[in-house]
């Protein structure tokens, strides 16, 4: 685009300078919302993959690398090495699996030993951002976390995951032993032969050589730093997104090509220690199954009066559940007394139980909180709560239902 200059006079020349600040500033937003869009991949290629046949009788806890804690009295895991972008992201998608039982955000496949954030942010060390995860097996394959690397991460830019450019952003798997690297690359290749992307997968599978854990503020990030403008916009999107569609073909679902129902609201989600599956009703049946004043705080969006809820001030040791659908939402360990007069806690049992969005009513701006399961309200929640978190989920009595333990 040519533009003269000389003819403008000065306001025509600050506002054509105000345009392209504009869409200089706008850019990265395209690329990121358009361009992601324009690389969706097809997601239901993914249940059709076929992993190679490397034994006729054994199972992978047979196979490849030694296990990592053979001798112990906790179940014996293996090692999965992934670099798909940001680790503040990608740590976020492993973690809560069912079957990994720890992801750590780290450094691998450069010269640098020990190297800092700040040097592989500088693009000199060779090394990439990647996640070390640690896994049972017997309880999830590594074919399984191949296809959440891949599902996860747009694998066919070089380089580069959305606004994040360079050699440490780089899509690769780094395997530990003849069987990763088999079935990484069979993966690929199924993968590209079957077009399910865009473009074609760029994805370096190489040896594993070392791990460096990366400095302490990056670990759990989002767990830590869920409220950040980054988790917000970022990484709490993508983990929706990722969840809907991965719950789909994880192990325990069909993967032999046969027909399945659309991913959608009403996807089952497993996670670890989550499994539960959307729950849909008419008006009518809400109306039924609930209290007026259920009906009303959770249907309708009501709240109850202070200091009148049944649990504002329960000090009873148990787990307070939905009344909707009985989903696991709070824990009595971690309620406090806030002087409100509605009960609060300071997180839920599991984050992925409960979900947020922005509530501007009463000319004010706030954040709602709702039951992932049922999409009910449960009430809302604040940043004037106590360490570790510093939340306070200030919930109506009205939509949970107590259960003491025993």
């Amino acid at each position: 685009m040519v533009i003269c200059f000389s003819g403008l006079m000065k306001g025509e020349m600050m506002k054509v300078s105000l345009l392209l600040l504009f869409l200089a500033l706008l850019t990265p937003f395209i690329y990121f919302f358009v361009g992601a869009s324009m690389r969706q991949p097809n997601y239901f290629a993914f249940s059709e993959l076929e992993e190679p046949n490397f034994s006729a009788t054994g199972d992978e806890s047979q196979l490849g690398t030694e296990l990592v804690n053979p001798n112990s009295e906790k179940p014996a895991t293996k090692l999965a090495t992934f670099g798909n972008g940001c680790f503040w992201c990608t740590e976020a998608v492993f973690e809560n699996l069912e079957g990994v039982t720890s992801a750590v955000s780290g450094y691998s496949g450069g010269s640098v030993v020990n190297p800092t954030y700040e040097a592989v942010c500088a693009g000199t060390t060779g090394h990439a951002e990647v996640i070390q995860i640690e896994y049972e097996p017997e309880k999830i394959s590594f074919a399984t976390l191949l296809k959440a690397f891949w599902m996860s991460h747009d694998p066919t830019t070089m380089n580069r995951q959305g606004n994040d450019v360079g050699t440490q952003y780089r899509s690769v798997v780094f395997y530990h032993d003849e069987f990763q690297r088999k079935t990484a690359e069979s993966f690929k290749n199924q993968l590209n032969g079957a077009n399910v992307f865009s473009s074609k997968i760029v994805t370096e599978i190489s040896p594993f050589s070392r791990f460096y854990q990366a400095e302490s503020y990056h670990q759990e990030y989002f767990k830590l730093n869920g409220r950040a403008p980054y988790c917000q916009w970022i990484i709490k999107p993508k983990l929706k997104k990722f969840n809907k569609a991965f719950a789909k073909f994880a192990d325990e679902f069909p993967s032999d090509g046969q027909e399945q129902a659309d991913v959608g609201e009403d996807a089952s989600v497993q996670t670890r220690n989550t499994t539960w599956v959307k729950v849909r009703k008419s008006d009518a049946e809400w109306r039924k199954q609930l209290t007026s004043q259920q009906y009303n705080v959770l249907r309708r969006k009501g709240t109850e009066r202070a200091f009148t809820g049944k649990d504002w001030d329960n000090k009873k040791s148990g787990q307070y559940n939905c009344v909707g659908c009985d989903l696991p939402l709070f824990a009595s360990e971690t309620k406090f007394a806030s002087g409100t007069g509605w009960p609060s806690f300071y997180q839920p049992v599991n984050k992925i139980n409960v979900s947020e969005k922005p509530d501007n009513t009463f000319f004010s701006t706030r954040t709602e909180v709702l039951c992932s399961r049922c999409d009910g309200h449960l009430g809302h929640v604040f940043e004037d709560g106590p360490q570790p978190t510093g939340l306070r989920y200030c919930i109506n009595s009205a939509s949970l239902v107590f259960q003491a333990n025993k």
